[in-house]
This record gives structure tokens, sequence and C-alpha cells, in this order.
């Protein structure tokens, strides 16, 4: 067995010790589990960084149910419900994005945080990009890459984003859709 010793910064060493005493593990042992975990994630490309924005994601996806299925499956089940009966679709997806607003405001209180929230997501979900900009003290731009693989399926993620930005406080003022991106400009209502 190795021994060594490792500079850290004061309060990382504090939090550190402190979790290996909550979990009632000592420092060396916590210290090859954590160092262990975090070595086999970089050596099959990962980061520390993918750690914890997985965590992060994982943390609240289960507090919601999700079972996890390939984006195409959904693609296809979504576009074949679209073309018999498009109302449904749009409003599940709206209403989806309504009912975890909620969820969505406890980890991000307000949309910049929210774009910090969304890059964590990146990784389990198809969403390429997902970026925020501020026109004004009142007024935002979405720009969404990633967000289904037919125009059917796009529809469906602006329905739950503009759920989301609604509970969030936000009126979407316009919009341009095509395959698998949108762009959306949004004001905060009593603003308009």
């Amino acid at each position: 067995m190795a021994r060594t010793n490792i500079s850290v910064d004061q309060q990382v060493f504090e939090e550190f010790s402190s979790q290996a005493e909550q979990q009632n593990k000592t420092l060396f042992a916590f210290a090859n589990e954590s160092l262990t975990a975090v070595s086999k994630i970089c050596a099959e490309g990962g980061s520390p960084a993918d750690l914890y924005s997985l965590w992060r994601s994982f943390s609240i996806l289960k507090q919601v149910d999700v079972i996890t299925l390939p984006s195409d499956f959904v693609d296809e089940l979504v576009s074949k419900l679209y073309v018999i009966d498009k109302a449904t679709p749009l409003n599940m997806f709206h209403n989806l994005g309504a009912s975890l607003v909620g969820l969505l405001r406890i980890a991000a209180e307000d949309l910049d945080k929210l774009a910090d929230l969304a890059k964590d997501f990146t990784a389990i979900l198809p969403v390429k990009q997902f970026k925020i900009v501020k026109q004004d003290e009142n007024s935002v731009e979405l720009d969404i890459v990633g967000a289904g693989r037919k125009l059917e399926s796009t529809e469906c993620t602006f329905e739950f984003v503009k759920a989301v930005l609604n509970g969030y406080g936000y009126t979407v003022t316009k919009h341009e859709i095509s395959i698998g991106t949108l762009r959306i400009w949004a004001t905060k209502r009593g603003s308009i």
C-alpha cells in the first residue's frame, strides 16, 4: 500500500472530512473510495465535473420516476400520436412542463440557474445545447439544439419549454421551430 500526502484547500478538507464522518467511514476509507470512483470515470473518458453533473441530474430525475427510453423510439411514438391527434401530445408535453416547474424551481430558482442546471442534463438527454441569453432586464432568448429528431417532437418540446417559462414568470412572445432546434423569445410577465 502506497502512502502519500495530498494538499487540499482547508474548506475542501473540512467538507470531505464531514462527509466521511456522516457516512461513518475513516478518512482513509472514504478517500480511497472517492479516488477510485473518480479514477475509473477519468479512465473511461469522463471527468470529476461529469460525475457531479450526473449526480445533480439523477437526484432530480429520481424524484419524478423517470423511465429512460431511446430518443428515436420516443420521437416515433410522438409522431404516430401527432398524426392521429395533434392536440393530445402537445397538451401532454405542456402539462408535463407545468407539473415539473415546482421541482425545477427548487433546483434552479431563476432562469440563470436553470441554464446551468440544463447543462447537467446534456449528458443524459439528447439536448446538445441549451442557452439562455438576456436581451434586457425583462426579456430573454433561448436557443435549444437537440429538441427532437422530428418536427412533431420538436413542437412538443416547445410546448414543454413554454410551460416551464410560464412557471418562471415569462411569456413567450416569438418563436422559431425547425427539426431539432428551437429559438424562443420570452418576456417577464407584467413588463410587456
